[in-house]
Parts: structure tokens; C-alpha cells; sequence
């Protein structure tokens, strides 16, 4: 059995919640973990890198020398990959990197990935984030200083959208918000810590046992 810390508002320790560590998964799948992760890095390239071809670059219309007779090698453009200035042999094309693992394979990672991070210790429940009147951001980063989180990459999972808490932590280095429905194992390894809303680890558990 296991024990997540439960803080107020304040950052004062109010208690734990018990968890037994098989209610997430059997054990930690390090092996399903890495291709997961993989993916999650995959989806968040760019992908917009280009280089031009030898079509793309300008100038090299006339052949630079005859055929034959001349000693040299033959060129048919200045424009070629091996001409400084001329295009590149294999020139790189915009793409996107992003795929997806199966369905099952993705809600197994996201339980294995939250038993890794309740094995090390890295979860936390604060009691009332997601009852913000307003947003404050000064309020939400000093009871994640309080609780030892400041300037660690964490994530932030409430119950359902509570834009008080995401406009409070927009702006907080290294601190992002998401809705627990939305959360992927992916985002749990990229994110040293998770701090769940009472509502939403309430509504997690619920769901597992369920």
C-alpha cells in the first residue's frame, strides 16, 4: 500500500490517501513505457525543416563546359549536389512525425505510467485548487514552493476544465494544467511530478475500481 500526501491550499499537509500500487497496473511496463514515450516525443516535432533540391536552387542553366575533350569531368549543371551553392541530393522535405500506438495500449500505458510515478513517490493531491474564485497565479505558485515543486516540471490534473487553475498556472515555469480525460501516459513520464485536484483523484480511483 501506498501513500499520495494531501495538502490544502496553504501547503499544509492534511493527511494521505492510501493506494494500493496494483490498482494502477500489475507492474511498471518499462518496455511499453519507452514506445510510448517515443510516440509523445514524435508528436511534439515540428517537422518543418526543408532543404532545396537541385530544381529548387537558382542559376545553373548552361552546362559549364563541353562534353568532351576539355580533361575534366563532366558536369551537366553548377547546380548539382556536388557544387558549392547547388541543391542537395537528398533534400529534407516538410512531415509530420506524429503516429499513435493501439487504443489498449495507450489506456495500459497511462495506468502503468501512473503506477511509476506513484512507486517514486512523485504524486500529490491538493485539496481545493479547483475551486479558485479567480485566477491567482501568485496563490497557485506558492503552494507548489510550499510543497517542495517549485521549478520542477510538473503537471496539474483537475476533474474537468477549470480555467481559474489553467489561467493561474499558464504562466508558472515548467507548469502545465490538463483535465484528467484528457491526460496520456506520455504527459505523465515528460512531467517529473503529477498534482492532482481531490475531484480528480477521487474520480481516477472510482474509475479503476470500477
Amino acid at each position: 500500500m501506498s501513500a499520495i500526501p494531501v495538502y490544502n491550499i496553504e501547503g499544509v499537509k492534511t493527511g494521505e490517501l492510501a493506494v494500493e500500487p496494483a490498482l494502477f497496473d500489475i507492474a511498471v511496463r518499462r518496455g511499453l513505457l519507452k514506445e510510448i514515450l517515443i510516440a509523445h516525443l514524435a508528436s511534439q516535432r515540428q517537422g518543418t525543416h526543408k532543404t532545396k533540391d537541385r530544381g529548387e536552387v537558382a542559376g545553373g542553366g548552361k552546362k559549364p563546359w563541353k562534353q568532351k575533350g576539355t580533361g575534366r569531368a563532366r558536369q551537366g549543371s553548377t547546380r548539382s549536389p556536388q557544387w558549392v551553392g547547388g541543391g542537395h541530393a537528398h533534400a529534407l522535405r516538410p512531415r509530420d512525425y506524429a503516429y499513435q500506438l493501439p487504443k489498449a495500449q495507450r489506456a495500459v500505458a497511462l495506468r502503468s505510467s501512473l503506477r511509476y510515478r506513484l512507486e517514486s513517490n512523485s504524486i500529490v493531491i491538493i485539496d481545493g485548487l479547483d475551486a479558485l474564485e479567480a485566477p491567482k497565479t501568485k496563490l497557485v505558485a506558492g503552494v507548489l514552493a510550499k510543497i517542495g515543486l517549485e521549478g520542477k516540471r510538473s503537471l496539474v490534473v483537475s476533474e474537468a476544465h477549470a480555467s481559474n487553475l489553467y489561467l493561474s498556472a499558464r504562466n508558472i515555469p515548467k507548469v502545465s494544467v490538463a483535465e484528467r480525460r484528457n491526460v496520456g501516459a506520455g504527459q505523465v513520464l515528460t512531467h517529473s511530478n503529477l498534482v492532482f485536484t481531490k475531484a480528480a483523484i477521487e474520480a481516477l480511483v472510482k474509475e479503476l475500481k470500477g
